[in-house]
């Protein structure tokens, strides 16, 4: 097939939508499909046969970030033409997304969206706003969803919402595939003991890692809170937080505040996969209190490092983490930090919880996204959708 995908993200940005895009390119080109990536320009982006790039600006407040700018319609409906596209598979509901949705209904290509990112959890950035702009996402979305033929909800937290929103085109619940090649690495006693020592952490200390943009939809308030709580019962614990984002500042202070400053770690960006794999390797267990995950790729990324999961229940993670064998699910703060004392006091049940995520992860592999994501793929052009 010849597989045309849009996207407002793409490498060299770094981010969870990047690695899930890569990923489903390379699996699919491993099978002998062609696939055409239409997405925005860099500053930093060679230039790449299959990909072709529009206009873009920077976004205001975040520097990986581009806004997509009105392009050549003319021009892009002969590129997909000459391409003898076969379907469209939109990773994105916004300016590139609205550019597939624009050439699938003129050239009446078939469509695929994958819905990666819950948009109505992000107008918190415009407060004002608010309430107008969650009815205006919600009606947004439902439609631009039921301009293709199908869309794939990344977990059954996904559908629901979907279906909340009203949208009528078929939703397939397709997980995301992660390449868990680049976590089965093993570092030395000497890697990780210098990892550590750059945070001034022990080697006997106990770390709690997360890893995420710093923004408030991430909750990472509730994680320094529940941390200052495990800090109190285990004096000899850390709390690494890796990535940055427009939070950092306040959620700095915020340690400071609960006097964890010193045990609270900011790395800031760390380099996929190498530096993020070392983090993993150097930590004890993941920690997340998101809400708004649409699947939880850090957090397989974790399992498969060998680390057992702290979290709050979260549809988008029922499925990988299972209460008891490979992490502990909670429902309240206190819930939480209980669970991570316990994880971090006991070594032998972190060994078992450990060797489950592992096993676990196993089920999440990108072999098993590429196959279902072609299967739907020849349902949709056959019309059997």
């Amino acid at each position: 097939m010849n597989i045309a995908m849009f996207s407002d993200t793409y490498s060299p940005q770094v981010n969870g939508v990047v690695t899930m895009i890569k990923m489903l390119e390379e699996n699919l080109q491993k099978r002998g499909h062609n696939v055409y990536i239409f997405t925005v320009d860099h500053p930093e982006a060679g230039i790449q046969e299959n990909v072709y790039r529009i206009p873009s600006l920077k976004f205001p407040w975040e520097k990986q970030h581009r806004i997509g700018l009105p392009t050549n319609f003319k021009e892009l409906i002969k590129i997909v033409k000459n391409l003898e596209i076969d379907i469209i598979h939109s990773h994105t509901s916004l300016i590139v997304g609205y550019l597939a949705s624009y050439v699938l209904t003129n050239l009446h290509i078939p469509g695929v969206t994958t819905y990666h990112t819950m948009m109505e959890e992000y107008v918190h950035y415009i407060p004002f706003m608010e309430p107008i702009l969650r009815v205006y996402i919600r009606a947004q979305d439902r439609r631009f969803c039921d301009k293709h033929r199908a869309v794939i909800a990344p977990s059954i937290k996904i559908k629901k919402l979907l279906l909340s929103y009203g949208v009528s085109s078929h939703i397939e619940v397709i997980p995301n595939g992660v390449d868990l090649t680049p976590f089965k690495r093993s570092f030395s006693r000497e890697e990780k003991r210098a990892f550590r020592k750059k945070y001034k952490i022990k080697e006997d200390d106990k770390v709690l890692i997360f890893v995420g943009r710093l923004g408030e939809e991430k909750s990472i308030d509730k994680l320094i809170e529940n941390f200052a709580r495990v800090s109190e019962a285990l004096p000899d614990s850390h709390l690494l937080l890796v990535g940055d984002g427009p939070l950092k500042g306040k959620l700095q202070e915020l340690a400071r505040s609960l006097r964890v400053g010193e045990k609270v770690h900011f790395t800031g960006f760390l380099r996929w996969p190498d530096e993020i794999s070392l983090a993993y390797k150097s930590s004890d267990a993941f920690m997340i209190a998101s809400h708004t995950e649409t699947f939880g790729l850090v957090t397989l990324e974790a399992m498969a490092s060998g680390l057992p999961v702290v979290a709050y229940k979260d549809d988008s993670i029922v499925n990988m983490v299972l209460d008891g064998e490979n992490g502990f699910m909670c429902s309240s703060k206190d819930e939480l930090s209980n669970a991570a004392i316990q994880m971090l006091s006991d070594h032998s049940l972190r060994e078992r919880m450990a060797k489950r995520s592992v096993e676990i992860s196993e089920d999440f592999s990108a072999e098993a996204n590429v196959e279902r994501t072609v299967n739907l793929y020849e349902r949709v052009v056959k019309n059997e959708i």
